[in-house]
């Protein structure tokens, strides 16, 4: 007896096989759109530090706040950047509306994390995700260009520094290095979240899920808002997680605001906000993020 049949015949229709079986699965789903997203984002750190200097963005015109949020966007930018990268564009003249825009758009979504999504919960959660991640982004830069002097973003000479390094350590690696760390990091925590997916298909039971989080009302989307604060992780990384529970009853709507809150709960993220421009600003954002997943929860459920 080879080894394979000695594992079917210990394992076989045990929770351990079911769980590695899942894991497969999931693997072989969403492998080819995680390598996808690991090349685009590898790409995009190479050549968006090498755009002019983008001149026409300093002024807060709105179609500028616009820009700003489609660039935050598209960034392949973690929090942790993001914020730095804010107080020098500030510091620099760029509009404090325009750079609101970018800020609030980079946590949401990026192209792998819209990549990864299509793969796992298909075109529909995908292009909400996007559009709730636009709205929310132009949306606080808008608000911002009306509340502007109630409200001010004000850098700290040490994110200045920050930055300088950060940049640096960022842009100036190879395209080679920028893929392999890429693909050493992103895989590391992906073949984790995919074993904890796999083990909540496995382990939990369907009935109880759609009990918890069933319907398409507003309790199943404050709960999800709820998970993001502890298990909130990497963008990539909860999203075979939802994958699972939206397999098990979470509702879609749900799934929606878990993604929108849980880059605005993430308690790393809470503290870089903090320490960049202050507890009056972070609870703002916090507010303003929190309600824009409940209100984009609702109307994505209400959608057919």
């Amino acid at each position: 007896m080879n080894l394979l049949d000695r594992f079917n015949t210990v394992f076989f229709r045990t929770y351990t096989y079911r769980i590695l079986e899942n894991f497969w699965e999931l693997l072989i789903q969403l492998l080819p759109y995680l390598c996808i997203g690991i090349l685009t984002v590898a790409v995009l750190q190479q050549y968006v530090a090498r755009i002019p200097a983008l001149k026409g963005l300093r002024s807060d015109r709105p179609a500028n706040i616009i820009a700003g949020a489609l660039i935050g966007m598209a960034a392949p930018v973690s929090v942790y950047l993001a914020i730095p990268l804010s107080a020098v564009l500030i510091s620099a003249g760029f509009p404090a509306a325009v750079v609101l825009a970018f800020l609030v758009g980079c946590p949401l979504i990026d192209p792998n994390l819209f990549i990864l999504t299509y793969g796992a919960l298909g075109p529909g959660m995908a292009l909400a995700r996007a559009v709730s991640s636009f709205v929310l982004a132009a949306g606080a830069g808008l608000l911002y260009q009306k509340i502007g002097g109630r409200l001010s973003l004000r850098p700290e000479a040490a994110l200045l520094n920050q930055m300088q390094v950060r940049t640096a350590g960022l842009y100036g690696r190879s395209f080679a290095v920028s893929l392999r760390r890429q693909s050493v990091f992103i895989l590391k925590i992906f073949s984790v979240s995919l074993l904890i997916s796999a083990a909540l298909k496995a382990l939990v039971p369907p009935e109880f899920m759609r009990s918890l989080f069933g319907g398409p009302g507003y309790h199943s989307i404050l709960v999800a808002i709820a998970l993001g604060v502890p298990f909130y992780q990497c963008g990539g990384a909860s999203i075979p997680v939802m994958e699972a529970l939206y397999e098990l009853g979470l509702s879609k709507g749900a799934v929606l605001a878990f993604f929108i809150s849980g880059p605005a709960t993430k308690i790393s993220a809470l503290y870089a906000f903090r320490e960049g421009f202050g507890i009056r600003f972070l609870t703002v954002y916090l507010a303003y993020t929190l309600a824009g997943a409940f209100l984009a929860g609702l109307a994505f459920n209400l959608v057919p």
